[in-house]
């Protein structure tokens, strides 16, 4: 019995690994080789975690108007893409964005005529998608904004990627090993402070090692990244933990064998994104 668990845990652990991997190297591997190919891949993400979440609210009596948020959403990251590739001006996004936000006001019209129990429900479940994956998305891939002038690739995209994989895969592995004081034993029982710890130790090891490769060649930068990472990376778990668990479900799909689904791969993305912007927006000014 103990050793067709262990040949279960493994087999899992095996999958988990192949599947990450495959997922590191389309991103980083696009983002390296051509950034456009890149925006295409996340607009695909962009396009799947949107249809994951609308689905999984949809099984319940909540029914958000699944066409139109996925409209708005890809609207939003569009904009967004072609705005980082300069085929549009600051001033033309503006106007793009005014534009789907008209759009958006159809949600409120077609409520209207769907004689559902719960309208409001479904109207903030709608907006609610858009707001809690396109928006940071969004974000994500304007972090190259912020360094034209360096490189045909961003380094903050990747800088990024490399400290959150860093971040996630050691706090999996030391969880699993050292584990034993629970971080949030309410939303998400396995995790544990010990698997923070160590997640966040190998996470500054690695913004060091980028900082004597990647520009700029700042440890302070790219440590200000990783605490940003730790910290809303860990919240943006837990988030999307409480918002399986408020929902019975396991993973959020089962598109990324050993992982689950989008939502699941992307849960640190969705809160740490928009603060690393926020962070890059302000070091702008500076």
């Amino acid at each position: 019995m103990y050793s067709l668990l262990m040949i279960h845990f493994m087999s899992n652990i095996l999958v988990r690994a192949l599947t990450g991997f495959i997922f590191i190297l389309t991103v980083a591997g696009s983002a390296i080789l051509d950034f456009r190919l890149f925006l295409l891949f996340f607009g695909a993400y962009t396009f799947l975690a949107l249809r994951e979440f609308y689905k999984l609210i949809s099984n319940t009596d909540t029914k958000p108007l699944i066409a139109v948020g996925i409209i708005i959403g890809i609207g939003i990251y569009l904009i967004s893409a072609l705005s980082v590739l300069s085929i549009i001006t600051t001033r033309q996004g503006g106007i793009f964005y005014i534009f789907t936000f008209v759009i958006s006001a159809s949600i409120f019209l077609i409520e209207l005529y769907r004689h559902s129990k719960t309208p409001y429900f479904n109207i903030a479940y709608t907006f609610l998608g858009v707001i809690y994956i396109a928006i940071p998305f969004s974000m994500l891939i304007s972090f190259s904004e912020f360094q034209k002038e360096y490189s045909t690739f961003s380094y903050q995209i990747l800088g990024y990627f490399f400290i959150l994989w860093m971040y996630d895969t050691f706090a999996y592995l030391c969880g699993m090993k050292f584990g034993k004081h629970r971080l949030f034993e309410r939303i998400s029982p396995k995790k544990t402070w010990e698997g923070v710890i160590g997640g966040a130790l190998f996470a500054f090891i690695t913004a060091y090692i980028i900082s004597l490769y990647f520009l700029p060649n700042s440890l302070l930068h790219w440590s200000i990244i990783t605490v940003i990472v730790v910290v809303f990376g860990t919240f943006g778990d837990l988030v999307e933990s409480m918002f399986k668990r408020s929902l019975d479900k396991k993973d959020s799909g089962t598109i990324l064998p050993g992982h689950g689904g989008i939502l699941d791969r992307f849960d640190a993305v969705f809160l740490s994104a928009p603060v690393v912007y926020l962070y890059l927006k302000i070091l702008a000014f500076i």
